[in-house]
């Protein structure tokens, strides 16, 4: 049989059955966009002869590309490479003919077929990903993942990445290295517990059947406990978070149980623990004080807020307070109800000082919006001269009438009429230089009175989470 050239025609190379289990591959460079990339493809054979199992190499135009590689991705589309099996050449990883690993790698590409399989190799996540000989794609271990992740609709490329993201969106499935691994040890996990329990459930066996009947004193039956491997259950979005919050009480009680051996047995990881719930309460603390600062809310709402987190206010002092009442009475109403004198907070500070807290809004405006005779000279609004007043007048009422008050409140028994501190919150930093030196000084004027703002409240507690958080240790390497 002659070629078109007129010469005899090259008979194929024959192949073994070992031969086409001996991976080899073609490599061309080429351009996706503006990225060089280098495509991957692997040489495939068909059986030429049953009886003699002589394989053919298939075409080269007939190779299907495995994988194609980037400086920060490789791009692969696992199929099974074993030609003495049914399924050669079919998807290895169900209906995820695209696996991508993003790794950033941003180095020279190779230049040859060998050294392509040996780079995309050494790139691949450990323990993750096939070698190209192998087919490349998802670790058989893997199976439970991606056939799992198949019941997303719509999605048929998986990406696996070193960003910690994960997301399912315009037919792509996102996932962390770091999330595949935990998976991966998981598996590994329940592989080896199930190992066991197989060998101790056949080691049952003999003891019951054989051990127990030839020497019944000695070997005394066992009660078999049936217990799965891994419970599995259905749970709704729902369910899981009112199961997720249910553990999270039974651990809280756990550690409230045992917190007098933890003391004894563990008093480091105890302190730690303490620490670390503190900074998480006072980091909630500070999100929901920001919250409120960014919506108008009225002063009620303010006080209600200051009455349940009592220790947002005790910022305002400087020595350790608790507080005595919410809405006091300096001074009781007549018959028709007017004439009335009722403060928002009074606290007891350590010693015998007392200290009326008056609540105004964020919103309230503590400057006129014009300057006093001049540009630099901007007097207190009617709101914060009038709260001033205000605490005042409770100062003074509750000065008159202590007696009455002891009579009424025996807790205030330690404490002194002599000794009534006044406090007013209210409203915000000013922002420009002039009214900023003008609102200090009233402020620093008022010897009875401190005026403080719901943004220098945020500020102590923003510091406190600061010092309460440790510092980062340097990376010595």
């Amino acid at each position: 049989m002659a070629n078109g050239t007129g010469g005899a025609a090259v008979a194929p190379q024959p192949f073994s059955d070992g031969d086409v289990l001996e991976a080899s591959f073609h490599l061309e460079a080429a351009t996706e966009g503006t990225e060089p990339a280098r495509k991957l493809f692997l040489r495939t054979y068909r059986l030429a002869n049953a009886q003699t199992r002589t394989w053919h190499e298939m075409p080269k135009e007939d190779w299907p590309l495995l994988a194609t590689i980037f400086p920060n991705k490789i791009i692969m589309r696992p199929i099974h490479v074993n030609p003495h099996a049914q399924r050669y050449l079919t998807p290895k990883n169900g209906r995820f003919t695209t696996v991508i690993y993003v790794d950033d790698y941003d180095d020279k590409l190779p230049d040859d077929a060998e050294a392509a399989a040996s780079h995309i190799e050494l790139r691949l996540a450990w323990g993750i990903f096939d070698p190209p000989g192998n087919g490349l794609g998802l670790n058989k271990h893997l199976d439970p993942m991606w056939q799992s992740l198949s019941r997303i609709q719509g999605a048929d490329d998986l990406v696996i990445s070193r960003h910690p993201e994960m997301h399912a969106k315009d037919g792509v499935i996102s996932i962390s290295t770091q999330e595949v691994d935990k998976l991966r040890r998981a598996f590994n996990r329940v592989t080896t517990n199930g190992r066991k329990l197989i060998r101790q459930t056949k080691q049952g066996i003999v003891h019951d059947d054989l051990l127990t009947r030839l020497d019944p004193e000695r070997f005394r039956r066992i009660v078999q406990v049936k217990t799965p491997l891994v419970e599995v259950r259905r749970e709704s979005a729902k369910q899981a978070a009112a199961r997720e919050r249910a553990e999270r009480r039974s651990n809280v009680q756990a550690v409230r149980k045992q917190l007098g051996e933890l003391v004894t047995e563990a008093p480091q990881e105890l302190m730690t623990l303490h620490a670390e719930i503190e900074r998480v309460t006072l980091a909630k603390m500070i999100e929901a004080f920001k919250a409120k600062l960014a919506g108008k809310l009225t002063e009620p709402h303010w006080q209600t807020f200051f009455e349940q987190n009592k220790f947002v206010l005790s910022l305002a002092f400087a020595r350790p307070v608790e507080l005595t009442h919410t809405q006091f009475h300096a001074k009781g109403s007549t018959l028709t109800g007017a004439g009335a004198q009722i403060g928002d907070f009074l606290f007891k500070e350590y010693g015998q000082a007392l200290a009326i807290v008056e609540i105004k809004t964020p919103e309230t405006a503590l400057l006129q919006g014009t300057a006093y005779r001049g540009q630099e000279v901007f007097g207190p609004t009617s709101d914060l001269s009038g709260a001033v007043t205000q605490v005042l007048f409770q100062q003074s009422e509750l000065r008159q009438r202590w007696m009455t008050h002891l009579n009424d409140t025996p807790a205030l028994r330690l404490s002194g009429a002599d000794v009534i501190k006044c406090v007013v919150v209210a409203g915000r930093i000013p922002t420009d230089p002039s009214k900023l030196r003008s609102f200090e000084v009233f402020r620093n004027a008022c010897r009875d009175v401190d005026i403080v703002t719901f943004d220098e409240l945020l500020a102590k507690l923003e510091f406190l989470e600061k010092q309460l958080t440790p510092e980062s240790e340097p990376d010595l390497f």
